[in-house]
């Protein structure tokens, strides 16, 4: 439908393909109806990523770190989590940008950033007397397969950190790790192991994983997803779902992190069922550095 005072051809084609590609974005076979919310979701996109090749070199990205917390009460770990301010834009959220970095590639260059940083703040946290068991970081995908990625991962371990510091790293992939080339990802997985970093599944039930998998991937870690701790005090096949997945990760011998922790319900029930470590609102947002350093001794 063509409606208003715009009389550009090439305009009118433009806004066809988008649909189109909505359609295809939902599985294909449908009708979707170009309109002004898509319009401006496209342009915010396209400034998005315009702007996200400057972010790196004009010092716009940095580290939060949420704290992750034992059955005790205390401080064990932190998830690194990268945030970006922008002077046009504000606060971008991660879920916006990410994605966007993903597809434009510019993952391996802030990928390799937020590595050094955290392999940084590890070794300026042990130095000033905070002794974490683990600092988790997200690896993409796009990542974890890049063919010069153990290389790069190896040598900022060697320019930062010694072994005990190493064993302390842990590595967060999703669950589309499976839908990836599984025996590389696998050889990958083992090679960085060696250098002493343990694994965690991130987002853990919402995705491709299987137990075949599952016992396949050489994980250290599994972090049920936000989405089930979310609904814990409402819905009981959630419940069901977060006992399984703590009775499989005991099964298996592996760590388990609840995430999205937002109430003092969900952490009692966690609490009795088994769970070792908890992240989420309850405890703490994602703080920068400093604030993180007076959490931890508070």
């Amino acid at each position: 439908m063509i409606s208003g005072h715009r009389d550009n051809a090439n305009s009118f084609i433009k806004e066809a393909d988008i649909a189109m590609y909505e359609v295809k974005a939902k599985g294909r076979d449908g009708v979707f109806m170009f309109n002004e919310e898509i319009s401006n979701r496209v342009e915010e996109h396209l400034e998005i990523e315009r702007l996200l090749h400057f972010a790196l070199p004009n010092n716009e990205i940095m580290l939060h770190f949420q704290p992750q917390i034992n059955r005790d009460g205390k401080v064990i770990g932190a998830e690194a989590l990268a945030r970006w301010h922008n002077p046009v834009l504000g606060d971008v959220s991660p879920e916006k940008f990410i994605p966007i970095a993903e597809q434009t590639g510019l993952i391996i260059e802030f990928g390799n950033f937020i590595l050094e940083t955290g392999f940084k703040t590890l070794r300026e946290w042990r130095d000033a007397g905070i002794n974490l068991e683990q600092l988790s970081i997200n690896i993409s995908m796009r990542q974890l397969t890049h063919h010069n990625f153990v290389l790069q991962v190896e040598d900022l371990l060697q320019r930062f950190l010694d072994d005990e510091l190493c064993h302390k790293l842990m590595f967060e992939v999703t669950e589309s790790i499976v839908a990836e080339d599984i025996n590389r990802v696998i050889s990958v997985m083992n090679r960085l192991k060696k250098s002493g970093i343990r694994f965690s599944m991130d987002d853990f039930g919402t995705g491709y994983s299987s137990l075949s998998y599952l016992n396949k991937l050489p994980l250290d870690e599994i972090k049920i997803d936000r989405s089930f701790v979310n609904l814990l005090e409402q819905n009981e096949s959630d419940r069901a779902m977060v006992v399984t997945i703590l009775n499989m990760a005991n099964i298996l011998k592996l760590n388990i992190v609840a995430e999205g922790v937002e109430t003092a319900g969900q952490r009692d029930f966690l609490l009795n069922h088994d769970c070792q470590i908890f992240q989420g609102y309850f405890y703490s947002k994602p703080l920068p550095k400093e604030q993180f350093d007076t959490y931890y001794r508070s």
